[in-house]
């Protein structure tokens, strides 16, 4: 039995006039990675939103680990979200950001002596590459003591080689934590996940085989070879 698990179920949500999600489950456990794929605009960016519980619709059941919540991200070591966007203060140094985000003196020492981020520490964020900047916000949030990790486009516009070692990020916290991600990147997602889910006309549909991402029009055929 897995240590927790984070269910979602009859989640709906309109866009305008448009139905963007339709009655969605979806689940994670300790241990799991699921990559979330699916088209631009089909409505990926908006259910992890849903499932932190920052962005509010009026049919959703989240639960974790059996007891339910409306807004995950209120209650702490349940759910940490990195978006798509920067979200670190752009005037403090890499070594301020850790200060500031993490109390516990060990916690903050984990990340300061990662030889990926050492050399980084006097440094601004805007002074990082798109890989780098990545793998640091990463850090940071792994360091958490929460049961699930929701990243959003985490492997986008980073050079193979931190897509490596955010691969290997990930794996090394599977014991402890859950993770759902979502990138366009979709051979990275394929590679680090145990499942695969497709975001599809508005449901999350189960993915067995390569050849149903072809069959739903999510890639071309000579994706396949």
């Amino acid at each position: 039995m897995p240590e927790n698990k984070l269910e979602v179920d009859s989640i709906l949500y309109n866009y305008g006039h448009r139905q963007l999600l339709t009655d969605i489950f979806l689940s994670c456990d300790t241990g799991e990675i699921v990559g979330l794929l699916g088209r631009n605009g089909c409505g990926k960016t908006t259910l992890l939103k849903i499932i932190f519980g920052t962005l509010p619709t009026p049919n959703k059941h989240i639960r974790i680990t059996g007891k339910v919540y409306t807004e995950p991200y209120k209650s702490d070591n349940l759910l940490a979200y990195l978006p798509q966007h920067d979200f670190l203060p752009a005037n403090l140094k890499l070594h301020n950001i850790i200060d500031l985000y993490h109390i516990e003196p060990e916690k903050k020492e984990t990340i300061k002596q990662d030889k990926r981020i050492q050399k980084h520490l006097t440094k601004y964020p805007g002074e990082l590459s798109k890989g780098e900047l990545r793998y640091f916000e990463l850090m940071l949030l792994l360091q958490k003591d929460v049961k699930f990790v929701l990243l959003d486009e985490p492997f986008s516009g980073i050079s193979p080689l931190h897509v490596e070692f955010i691969e290997e990020l990930l794996k090394t916290h599977l014991s402890t934590k859950g993770f759902i991600i979502t990138d366009h990147d979709y051979q990275s997602v394929l590679r680090v996940s145990n499942r695969v889910i497709l975001l599809a006309d508005g449901y999350c549909r189960p993915i067995n085989y390569m050849e149903e991402l072809y069959q739903w029009g999510y890639i071309p055929a000579n994706a396949l070879n």
